[in-house]
């Protein structure tokens, strides 16, 4: 369902519950999106949360403020007790802030396992193959510290997760941006994030276009 659709949805469970004289504790929660696709699975519509928030408030007035809403990010509270609604979407922010933990520190065991790896098959090689790839070592580690520090956004996490082999992805972008180590290779991981993250959704709009 799209914005004005949900927004219509919920004004009119409100009004049912007006009508109804119900006076007993209730809680709704809604998925209101910020972005709308279409059957293509393209944007078809953004609907900043700002003003999101100023058509429920303006909802509330025409409810005489017998409801109260929280929100955080696309999800959304209603209630017509304050403080239930409040402690809803502080649940709802725990949940979200332990799965990206959880994401967060499935990816911190990747990029040690995939270095663990590379490591691993350094040490089978000559002495002379082991110079030549002293250089990508280095610089893998760089990408694995600096990938580790990022703050990262829970879609990022998931499409970095997905990532076959993460270090050697960010490696080769590092070598075609002739870059220098230091604080410069934080841009070209910032880069190869946004390119992994964009093909990730590309690929979720597609699954859920074909399974329509």
């Amino acid at each position: 369902m799209k914005t004005e659709e949900i927004l219509k949805q919920i004004y009119e469970e409100l009004n049912k519950i007006i009508e109804s004289k119900d006076n007993r504790i209730f809680v709704m929660e809604y998925t209101i999106p910020s972005v709308n696709y279409n059957e293509n699975g393209n944007i078809e519509d953004m609907s900043f949360a700002s003003g999101i928030k100023m058509e429920l408030e303006k909802m509330m007035e025409h409810f005489k403020y017998e409801f109260y809403f929280s929100s955080y990010k696309d999800k959304y509270f209603f209630s017509n007790v304050e403080e239930i609604a409040r402690q809803k979407m502080l649940q709802e922010i725990d949940t979200e802030t332990t799965k990206e933990q959880k994401l967060k520190m499935d990816l911190n065991e990747k990029v040690e396992q995939e270095y663990a790896s590379f490591k691993k098959e350094l040490e089978q090689k000559s002495p002379k193959e082991i110079i030549e790839k002293a250089y990508e070592l280095v610089v893998k580690q760089e990408i694995k510290d600096e990938l580790k520090e990022k703050n990262l956004t829970k879609d990022e996490l998931k499409a970095l997760l997905k990532e076959k082999d993460l270090l050697s992805e960010c490696y080769e972008d590092w070598r075609n941006s002739d870059g220098r180590l230091g604080e410069v290779i934080s841009y070209t991981i910032d880069d190869s994030i946004e390119i992994i993250e964009q093909e990730y959704k590309k690929e979720n709009k597609q699954k859920i276009k074909e399974s329509r």
